[in-house]
């Protein structure tokens, strides 16, 4: 995406926090159209419930008088007297944006996730009323092997049912979460997940899947994600061979693994690959960067399992120094085939690959309702279904600014 709003303006007072519908908008002319405005002026454009587009106080600002029918010479005027900034420098960053933002609504093959934004939009940090992003953990039942000594969670936990689910979801639209992801265990084992898939689609909430690729394998159970409404999803595969993947994944999951790649990479999603780096596979990139791209992956997400993550076989975890070569060799090998590469960790990532923000933008629900960090670290905020939001909210941010 282009790089905009380069320029500073000076700061003006943010415009009133609201949600914004529109069904038809000039640029985005027969998209439906979700604006919101946050306290602090930023903004969340949500494009047909399949796409979002994280704004800066200025672009909000921008997208909000195009979608609200202002003419060219409108907007610049309200700009200038607002930012007080020069009309040639106004004027170049609307039809910036607007070239940013139709080429984004119609894209078919970009992440539905970007940001248009000077400045960090840490959910902690800037003022917003919600995370970016909430994954669901829907069950823990059917967790590979491999999840089962990298997550943390209770051995015993009472989970809520479909319809409970689908309450959920609807409270996380109203209180401001534009995203969820669906995880687990297997999301895809949750009874009912194809309906909660086309509930959320009906809600109007972005939806991805992190999935082992298992059930995917089915391309009719496939097509059927896409018809109920899911926008993006995640398959993980631990190695091209097939000897490591099911030493760390559990016997007879390669083959269905694959093939669900294959069938989810044949459809209109966004589909990202996903591999967690271990003592068994991390000397196998090469290699395995060369067969996803065989496969036709065009984006790949990696992360490594260290030692505080491990629970029962502390022996694959990796040190530091390991975890460095790993990303290193990672960002080499996916330029190479051109592939997208995302690093899902706090290491830093040298280069045109880029580390995820999941850490500051996403927080987690677990099988019973509780709010927490993330899926790595088990302690409650409060229960979704029992708790007020703004209290569940409050405590999150005091822990994380007490971290």
């Amino acid at each position: 995406m282009a790089n905009v709003l380069k320029k500073i303006f000076k700061r003006a007072k943010p415009l009133k926090k609201g949600v914004y519908h529109y069904r038809s908008g000039g640029t985005l002319e027969g998209h439906r159209v979700h604006l919101r405005i946050e306290s602090n002026g930023s903004g969340l454009l949500i494009i047909d419930a399949d796409k979002i587009l994280y704004l800066n106080q200025t672009a909000a600002e921008i997208i909000k008088g195009f979608l609200d029918g202002k003419s060219n010479d409108e907007i610049v005027k309200v700009m200038i007297e607002r930012y007080r900034v020069r009309k040639d420098t106004v004027s170049e960053d609307l039809e910036s944006i607007k070239h940013t933002v139709k080429r984004f609504a119609e894209a078919t093959d970009i992440d539905p996730v970007t940001y248009l934004s000077n400045k960090d939009l840490s959910m902690f940090t800037t003022g917003f009323s919600s995370p970016h992003r909430m994954d669901i953990l829907l069950t823990y039942d059917n967790s590979d092997i491999f999840r089962s000594f990298c997550f943390k969670h209770p051995d015993e936990v009472v989970t809520i049912n479909l319809e409970q689910w689908k309450r959920v979801i609807e409270i996380l639209w109203n209180v401001g979460v534009p995203h969820i992801l669906f995880s687990g265990g297997e999301p895809t084992s949750f009874e009912g997940f194809i309906d909660l898939v086309q509930f959320a689609e009906e809600v109007g909430i972005v939806t991805g899947l992190l999935t082992n690729g298992e059930k995917l394998a089915d391309m009719n159970y496939t097509n059927s994600l896409v018809e109920a409404g899911l926008d993006h999803l995640q398959v993980t595969l631990e190695s091209h061979r097939k000897e490591v993947h099911n030493k760390l994944v559990g016997e007879g999951t390669w083959e269905k693994s694959v093939k669900g790649l294959e069938n989810a990479l044949a459809t209109p999603l966004y589909c990202v690959a996903h591999t967690t780096f271990t003592k068994k596979n991390m000397d196998d990139i090469p290699e395995l960067i060369s067969f996803l791209k065989e496969k036709g992956v065009y984006a790949f997400a990696g992360i490594a399992l260290k030692e505080k993550m491990a629970i029962k076989e502390k022996g694959l975890s990796l040190t530091e120094s390991e975890i460095k070569d790993v990303i290193k060799v990672l960002a080499r090998e996916t330029e190479k085939k051109g592939i997208t590469f995302v690093w899902y960790g706090e290491e830093i990532v040298e280069g045109e690959a880029k580390t995820s923000g999941v850490w500051e933008y996403s927080m987690c629900i677990e099988p019973n309702g509780d709010v927490t960090p993330c899926e790595y670290e088990y302690k409650s905020f409060g229960n979704i279904q029992k708790d007020e939001w703004k209290d569940i909210w409050s405590k999150a941010i005091k822990y994380n600014r007490g971290k």
